[in-house]
């Protein structure tokens, strides 16, 4: 059986954690899988521990600016919303032809 849930008794080897892409360690010959009914793993067989860990990190290396660049898009374009937002009474009231109220604050 290849999937298991968290708080499981395994045998010990090498788990991959859904969602997280973690992998998780069973050390001994028996153990109980970390966290609770909504983790799910994947019993990974020992020979292909070394190519799936190979390929989570460059795909960690590739995709880590990406990460980056979209983080700070995404802070700018917060910052810009914003801004929009704080003057579009205003502008709302400018456009309407009414004066403008002031926010005391």
């Amino acid at each position: 059986m290849l999937k298991h849930t968290g708080g499981e008794n395994t045998k010990g080897g090498f788990y991959l954690k859904k969602g997280e892409w973690e992998i998780v360690t069973v050390d001994g010959i028996e153990a109980t899988l970390p966290g609770g009914p909504e983790c799910e793993y994947i019993k990974l067989p020992a020979i292909l521990f070394v190519p799936v860990a190979m390929v989570m990190g460059a795909l960690y290396v590739i995709f880590l600016p990406f990460i980056g660049f979209a983080m700070l898009f995404l802070i700018v374009g917060k910052k810009a919303a914003r801004a929009v937002a704080g003057l579009a009474p205003a502008f709302a009231a400018k456009l309407a032809g009414a004066p403008a109220e002031k926010e005391n604050g």
